[in-house]
């Protein structure tokens, strides 16, 4: 409108809806900022997590663990070799400890018999130790966080997994390490349900996609980088500790996003009760309320649980459990099948990078993609989604163990780029089938499963790998079980 001066005045209808846009934008960038906080936690608890798949050879040499084989003398330069000598070949250490090299260099064989850093010391501190506390520690603090203030949750748990990291680094036993390995897996069973919660808290619908793929980014930020530090890190010896450098520079960075969660942000949900509490008025109703809150925990523990046994549910579980089999089955073993076929080749960039970009795009593609998707088609196209980017990962999975370096890296991240969609979609169908009041239990309780299962059964690689090779069992883990995952996703 314009006033007697001619000059247009602002409508307070429009400067109403001016502060409310500004208001919501502010909003919506704090819940982003805190999605990225909850990513970085994530990703430095998925480096621990991967960390001793990259450092698993130089850890068993020094602690004196797992199975022995022939292995190249490092302290030996590779052109004396003759160009055509491969160590793994000789099955004995009589043979292999007397690999003559091109020329004499000081009585030193060209290959050494020595821990290869597998065996099944390394399948149960990879998988199994870490999976009983994940598991564990998943249901009890889901349940926690569905009570509690999700915020100081999963700061605690950054510090606690950042501490047991560290202190890895000064384990002189098999044992310390397994130990040590309970408290990360602990910790970082935070990260998921508690996420996931707050996504379902700060965003709508339409958003829970894109929110919960970035923050699953945390994963291959992590998980990539736990190539980078296990490959370049142990070499440069630092003050003579070889790879328990390695540790303790992965468990710094917990600290510092633990205080900035403390200090920056806040638990939405715990700003909305304290305001529904200033409307109580006299303090024995509010201790009455409480009182029947704290009796009726159990009854709401077996409701929420309720919600985990509908079918869709467990069809998406069991799905979940044979993807998730893949892709530890190669996380856990991907060091360690290069060192033994592809002796020498510095995988620790390629990983990582291929990590990184077809991981994480994938997974914040198969968001956004499903977001779109489940506007027009509701939510089973987001299993749809689901289904078809594992199919199309499968043949490239393939590749990743048929073709030699460069060439598997290629395949590998075509292969990341499709079947990484999984993660964050299948949290966002799973946070839409569940009332928001159970969200952190029912995923703590889908975790626990679907991590068990897939978490566990790498182990029987080893001996699977005993009777029919190494490459061709991780053929059928790898590759295979994306296809299986496939067809329950269907279904």
């Amino acid at each position: 409108m314009v006033d007697e001066s001619g000059i247009q005045a602002i409508a307070p209808t429009t400067l109403d809806n001016t502060a409310t846009d500004l208001t919501k934008a502010v909003k919506r960038s704090k819940a982003w900022y805190m999605v990225i906080l909850m990513s970085l936690c994530y990703g430095i608890g998925e480096l621990s997590h991967f960390l001793p798949g990259t450092t698993s050879r130089a850890m068993s040499q020094d602690l004196e663990y797992g199975d022995q084989s022939c292995l190249r003398n490092e302290s030996v330069p590779v052109h004396l070799g003759g160009g055509n000598t491969t160590c793994s070949n000789y099955l004995n250490q009589e043979t292999c400890d007397n690999v003559l090299t091109d020329q004499t260099v000081g009585g030193s064989s060209f290959c050494q018999w020595d821990y290869n850093g597998m065996g099944i010391e390394y399948q149960i501190l990879a998988g199994p130790s870490f999976i009983l506390a994940f598991s564990i520690g998943g249901l009890l603090i889901g349940a926690l966080a569905d009570r509690y203030n999700r915020i100081v949750i999963l700061a605690i748990s950054t510090i606690v997994f950042s501490t047991c990291t560290i202190v890895m680094g000064t384990a002189q036993e098999v044992w310390h390490l397994i130990f040590l390995r309970f408290g990360v897996a602990f910790g970082e069973s935070a990260c998921q349900p508690v996420s996931a919660s707050l996504v379902m808290t700060l965003f709508p619908q339409s958003l829970h996609g894109a929110a919960l793929g970035l923050v699953n980014w945390g994963i291959y930020f992590g998980y990539g980088l736990s190539y980078v530090v296990g490959n370049y890190i142990p070499p440069l010896d630092i003050l003579g500790q070889g790879w328990r450098w390695a540790y303790y520079l992965s468990g710094f960075p917990g600290f510092f996003f633990a205080a900035l969660l403390f200090l920056t942000t806040s638990d939405p949900r715990s700003s909305n009760r304290s305001k529904k509490d200033d409307t109580f008025q006299l303090e024995n109703e509010h201790n009455s309320k409480t009182e029947v809150e704290s009796s009726s925990t159990w009854n709401n523990a077996w409701i929420n649980l309720s919600h985990f046994f509908h079918p869709f549910v467990l069809l998406l579980c069991l799905g979940a459990c044979v993807r998730h089999t893949a892709g530890f089955s190669w996380a856990y073993n991907s060091q360690l099948y290069f060192d033994y076929y592809y002796p020498g080749t510095d995988v620790g960039l390629w990983l990582f990078l291929v990590s990184i970009v077809g991981g994480s795009s994938g997974i914040l593609i198969g968001g956004a993609v499903s977001d779109r998707i489940v506007k027009r088609a509701g939510l089973q196209a987001r299993a749809w989604v689901l289904a078809a980017s594992q199919a199309v990962a499968s043949p490239f999975a393939a590749g990743v163990l048929l073709l030699p370096p460069p060439y598997c890296f290629a395949s590998l991240l075509i292969a990341y780029l499709f079947a990484e969609m999984w993660f964050g979609v299948l949290f966002a169908i799973l946070i839409e089938l569940v009332p928001s009041t159970a969200c952190s239990f029912v995923i703590a309780v889908f975790l626990f499963v679907m991590n068990n299962v897939g978490g566990n059964l790498p182990v029987i690689i080893t001996p699977i790998s005993k009777l029919m090779g190494y490459r061709e069992t991780l053929i059928l883990f790898y590759p295979g079980f994306f296809l299986i995952s496939k067809f329950h996703k269907i279904i």
